[in-house]
């Protein structure tokens, strides 16, 4: 299993002057193109909004959260009060994992219920299953993106199920 993006958000508790963006070397604001401020991390982005509200995200690892919460509180001191700041929570983790084997998706509709499933080959060639924790993007090479889980624990069990599933279709 592999992670592809994690997604945290948290709160400032406090307004974000936008007019003082441009003290900010790292932050990008464009406000015809979007109403939220963009500041690069070392690892991943932050997009910030005038309300205090954040999103950190494209993080590969769940350990980087409270690392690139640390710096994007050190860019944006400057015109803020980091002591306000709550920090984030794992909103998402997205992963990638190779289940090894052939997927006969035709077959795998009907194993997992039917309402879950959505599969239509002449429009796209991959199965999406919309489990109870989580959605699975499986691929007849075997292949599987894991989205929608807040921790590493569930999103391993959901593909644990899902291998055995498979498992069985087979």
């Amino acid at each position: 299993m592999k992670i592809i993006n994690v997604v945290a958000s948290g709160d400032l508790h406090q307004p974000v002057p936008f007019e003082r963006l441009p003290e900010l070397p790292a932050a990008t604001y464009n406000p015809e193109v979007y109403h939220g401020a963009y500041i690069l991390l070392s690892r991943g982005k932050a997009t910030i909004y005038r309300s205090g509200k954040y999103i950190i995200y494209g993080l590969r690892a769940l350990d980087e959260v409270d690392t690139s919460y640390r710096e994007f509180l050190t860019l944006i001191s400057p015109i803020i009060d980091p002591a306000l700041a709550s920090p984030p929570g794992v909103r998402n983790i997205v992963g990638m994992d190779d289940f090894q084997t052939g997927i006969p998706l035709s077959r795998l509709v009907v194993a997992l219920k039917m309402e879950r499933v959505e599969y239509e080959p002449e429009q796209f060639p991959g199965l999406i299953y919309r489990g109870d924790a989580g959605t699975a993007l499986l691929f007849s090479s075997g292949k599987v993106i894991l989205a929608g889980f807040k921790d590493l624990d569930a999103m391993e069990a959901f593909a644990s199920g899902l291998k055995a599933k498979i498992k069985n279709t087979l």
